[in-house]
Order: structure tokens, then C-alpha cells, then sequence
């Protein structure tokens, strides 16, 4: 049994490279398959497509289409439905399916067969996307755009640099964030005030119907998310991060569980531990 073991850890030692590239082009092929088999359009993917400037705010959450997003990312999805619907759904996914490969390497197939990792991929959820964008902000934190400017409360992530004293790349997190805000006020100045009178009429325990969520407030999870990345901050673990800001999500969907790839790819075995230096 040891020589066997031996010869395994040398073959693996040796291909390993080999082995490595096989793993994710097989996984690109898959993904590609899976695009263009795709039997039904993705339900979440065409509500950002179908976005209307004119009343982007108009159906409750949980509904077909309904869009809960601030105003830069009405504009910017408004930009996008210009595009044939089959077009941006293919675009969309492939997006969504090379975050899942960057944040989990050569064990992406692996992740693929979660259900919560499939489910977010299948729908055209953002929730994968947050992640892959979280974990890059530890080298480019102007990508905090993306969360604080989807599903906001996320943005407790920020907490990170103020534990850290990481102030530049916390001022180049809310300068980027403050532009494209000012941008949008500026193109579409009623958006913003229908956007906050959508989330004061949505609450803190919106109905979300039969949708498969877990029913924990966020008055709950949004301080264990903040001490999850304090703490994470403070001993430089850097997997705190998104688990954290997962917690903080506005109504924690069951995919939203799909964010912990983010966890793992900075994790000791995650292909992303090295983004964060030890203090």
C-alpha cells in the first residue's frame, strides 16, 4: 500500500500541470455544452435583461422579473437588453460559469455538481459573480462596485480594510462606488429616490412566496457577517471575507450559498490564497 501511495504522489507530482489543464478544459467544455443545450432560459438572467428605465422597480421581490438592484445597475442591464435575449442569456452564463473556474481552479467541475453552485449558474444569479468580485477586491478594490452597487448590505465586506487600516484601498472602494452613484443621479435623477422608496416598501422581511430562501433576519446575520470579517481581518484570514459578506446578503436565497466558492478560493487549498499577504 505505501509503494502504491508513493507511486501515485510521483505520478501526480510528475502530470500534475497536465492533469491540472485537463481538468479545466474539460470543464470549459462542459460549461460550453451547457449553453447551448440548456433546455429552459434562465429565470433570473432574463429579469436583468428585461429591465424598463421607465419603471425598473414595478414588481415585488420574488416575482417574475422583479428587480431590486440600485439605479447604476438599471442602467446598466438596460444597456445590455439591447442585446437579443439568447445572446446576453449565453454571455451571462459564460461569465457566471469562468468565475466558478477562477475561484475554484482545477476542482471547478466538482463545484459544478453542488446544487447551490449549479442552481446560481443555472438561473443567472449575481451570486457568484459577488464572489469573484470580493475575492479580486483584495487586489483591485475598485471592484466593490459591484457588490455595493447590487445587493448593497454586502458592502459590510468594506469592514475589512477599516480592521486592517487598509485606508487607500478603502477610499478607492467608496470613490469608485460614489462615481458611478453620481453618474446615475445625474442621468436618471428619479431612479434613485424610486429605488428607496422600493427598499422601505420591500423591509427587512419581504414575502418572498415559495421561493426556497433561509429565513433568518438580516437585523440577525448582518452583525454575525461583520464579526465573522473582524475577526478574519484581525487574523488574516482572508476566507472570513465572503463568508462574511454572504451572511450580510438582503434575503439570503439558498444559492446565495453559492458565494462560500469565494471562501474556498482563499482558503489554504483555494487557487486565490495568495491575493492576501500576511500582515
Amino acid at each position: 500500500m505505501t509503494t502504491s501511495m508513493a507511486a501515485l504522489t510521483a505520478l501526480l507530482e510528475r502530470h500534475g500541470p497536465l492533469i491540472d489543464r485537463g481538468l479545466r478544459w474539460a470543464y470549459v467544455a462542459v460549461l460550453v455544452a451547457f449553453v447551448v443545450l440548456r433546455p429552459v432560459p434562465a429565470g433570473d438572467a432574463h429579469a436583468y435583461w428585461a429591465v424598463d428605465l421607465a419603471d425598473p422597480y414595478g414588481r415585488p421581490v420574488a416575482t417574475q422579473d422583479a428587480f431590486t438592484y440600485p439605479p447604476p445597475a438599471a442602467i446598466f442591464f438596460s444597456i445590455l437588453g439591447r442585446l437579443p435575449f439568447e445572446v446576453f442569456e449565453a454571455g451571462w452564463t459564460l461569465l457566471i460559469g469562468l468565475a466558478v473556474l477562477w475561484l475554484t481552479g482545477p476542482l471547478a467541475l466538482g463545484f459544478l455538481v453542488i446544487p447551490v453552485v449549479a442552481s446560481d449558474l443555472y438561473l443567472g444569479n449575481i451570486h457568484l459573480l459577488l464572489a469573484a468580485a470580493i475575492v479580486g477586491s483584495l487586489r483591485r478594490p475598485a471592484l466593490w462596485v459591484v457588490p455595493l452597487l447590487t445587493k448593497s448590505t454586502v458592502g459590510i465586506g468594506l469592514l475589512w480594510y477599516v480592521i486592517r487600516g487598509e485606508w487607500r484601498r478603502l477610499a478607492i472602494a467608496l470613490g469608485a462606488t460614489l462615481v458611478l452613484v453620481a453618474a446615475s443621479w445625474l442621468v436618471t435623477p428619479g431612479l434613485w429616490p424610486a429605488w428607496i422608496d422600493y427598499v422601505l416598501g420591500t423591509g427587512v422581511a419581504p414575502d418572498v412566496g415559495a421561493a426556497w430562501w433561509i429565513p433568518l433576519p438580516l437585523l440577525l446575520r448582518l452583525p454575525a457577517g461583520a464579526v465573522l470579517i473582524a475577526w478574519g481581518a484581525r487574523t488574516n484570514r482572508a476566507w472570513t471575507l465572503p463568508a462574511g459578506s454572504m451572511l450580510a446578503l438582503p434575503v439570503l436565497w439558498l444559492v446565495g450559498l453559492a458565494m462560500l466558492c469565494g471562501a474556498f478560493a482563499l482558503s489554504r487549498w483555494g487557487p486565490r490564497r495568495a491575493l492576501v499577504a500576511a500582515r
